[in-house]
């Protein structure tokens, strides 16, 4: 296992933590922080670097909201400076990282994604008769702190990094969990599922293993191997990353009878939207035109808002094609 040192120096230099604004404030849009830390962005920039080279960063309190798409989450937003640190961090901890994930995590990384994962799921179903998929049971909000710095601390020496990943992960306001909604969060799960994406591809020695996220799935040629499995997983999860399955989202069926993923009813031979998907998308596409039709958004990132949607369902159905509304 390679070790790494001397991370913080990177971290903290200027060009990182420029770029690290420029990522930040594409996903925030004009709003009055970001406006304001882009007119004193030099000076804001220096603080930053200050504070952490001097180790007296101090991340803000979150901002909590709820989501109901399609159930109950509760989304926890940073301040914009905190935005921007976890970007400078994320981008350094990533050459750390992505040598060693393996090739078929999907979520939140560069040339992954929901398409390649469910092309992947699909040429899986083609190559095996039997799937086991499963889901963890409320995943960032069970995550062990303790655990993941262990995890973080095999393969990172660097005291600097560690403290600033510490404040970060001890932020969140429970003893345990990751909020919903950060880029460090997302990125820290692959991370504390990355010993068991190896305890599956390594040991258990299954070629047929994808996961988006706290969703897995297996394919083998044979049933009774899989619900063996299936109890070695369970203990490995509770055992080693004091994680559960969702017992309703545990399904093992046959190939041919289709697979449920990230939205989508998967198939050998084609892949369908799933009825569920398909309304909330409509729900979607009628609010963004409702909000342009109100002037609360522009034109542009109606249309922009409108291609995005259409373009995920297009890409599995030749029956959508895309379309602007009238005025």
């Amino acid at each position: 296992m390679k070790i790494y040192n001397n991370l913080f120096e990177k971290v903290i230099e200027w060009e990182n933590l420029e770029n690290s604004f420029k990522n930040a404030i594409k996903g925030t849009g004009k709003t009055n922080a970001s406006c304001k830390y882009f007119f004193n962005l030099e000076n804001e920039l220096i603080n930053i670097q200050e504070e952490l080279e001097n180790e007296q960063y101090k991340p803000g309190k979150y901002h909590f909201f709820k989501i109901y798409d399609p159930k109950e989450r509760t989304i926890a937003v940073a301040p914009f400076k905190d935005r921007v640190v976890h970007h400078a961090l994320v981008e350094v901890l990533k050459m750390v990282y992505e040598p060693c994930f393996i090739y078929d995590s999907y979520a939140t990384r560069v040339n992954k994604g929901t398409h390649k994962a469910i092309c992947r799921a699909q040429k899986f179903l083609r190559n095996h008769d039997y799937y086991l998929k499963m889901d963890i049971e409320k995943f960032f909000d069970t995550v062990d702190h303790d655990i993941l710095l262990n995890i973080l601390k095999r393969k990172i020496r660097d005291k600097k990094i560690i403290n600033l990943l510490e404040k970060l992960i001890r932020n969140y306001p429970a003893n345990k969990g990751l909020p919903i909604g950060n880029l460090t969060s997302q990125f820290l799960a692959n991370v504390y599922l990355d010993p068991f994406d190896h305890f599956i591809k390594e040991k258990m020695r299954i070629k047929g293993y994808l996961r988006y996220m706290d969703d897995f799935v297996l394919f083998k040629d044979s049933n009774d191997f899989l619900k063996d499995l299936k109890q070695c997983i369970i203990n490995y999860l509770n055992d080693e990353l004091k994680l559960t399955l969702q017992k309703k989202a545990t399904n093992m069926h046959r190939a041919s009878h289709g697979l449920n993923f990230l939205g989508m009813r998967i198939y050998p031979g084609i892949i369908r939207v799933k009825r569920q998907n398909r309304r909330r998308s409509v729900k979607k596409l009628s609010k963004r035109i409702n909000l342009w039709k109100e002037g609360l958004i522009e034109e542009e990132k109606m249309i922009q808002s409108l291609n995005s949607i259409v373009s995920h369902l297009k890409y599995f159905s030749p029956y959508i094609s895309y379309w602007v509304p009238e005025p």
